[in-house]
């Protein structure tokens, strides 16, 4: 017995930006873990920690960065691979991996124009957010064949 196709079960062909809009999805997630970064200082200069020293702004600023970017980095990425999926027809996880490394592009550029060096918890975030893409397209995947199959 077949079954009505799904929203996961694309039957139309795919459209053939997909892999530029991988690299939007990649820029949109890093855009958002700096935009967060940035709200989270700001409010907490603004907010909750009014009339401190600015040594301890940028050093709440560094802390925020070091913990928020890789966290909501991966996560950024996870979201954005995911709301990629349903417009491709294959290639799932090298399509979340795409969004990962232009995530990871970006940050790396920012830091070497902004940082003139990359310090090395990029290395982690790095790897996080490719670990993250790369799921997002394995779970679509699964859930793809899965539905297939039933």
């Amino acid at each position: 017995m077949t079954h009505p196709s799904t929203p996961l079960q694309q039957d139309a062909p795919a459209r053939k930006d997909r892999w530029l809009r991988a690299i939007g999805y990649g820029l949109l997630a890093e855009i958002a873990t700096i935009v967060t970064i940035i709200v989270v200082v700001l409010a907490y200069k603004y907010l909750f920690g009014r009339g401190l020293p600015e040594a301890d702004y940028t050093a709440f600023g560094e802390r925020v960065g070091a913990i928020a970017g890789p966290i909501g980095g991966t996560l950024y990425v996870f979201i954005l691979a995911q709301r990629l999926m349903p417009g491709i027809s294959s290639r799932f996880v090298a399509h979340g991996i795409v969004v990962a490394l232009a995530a990871v592009a970006l940050s790396v550029g920012g830091s070497i124009a902004g940082h003139h060096g990359v310090p090395a918890g990029y290395v982690l975030a790095s790897a996080l957010k490719i670990i993250a893409g790369a799921l997002a397209g394995f779970l679509y995947e699964r859930s793809v064949v899965r539905n297939r199959t039933v």
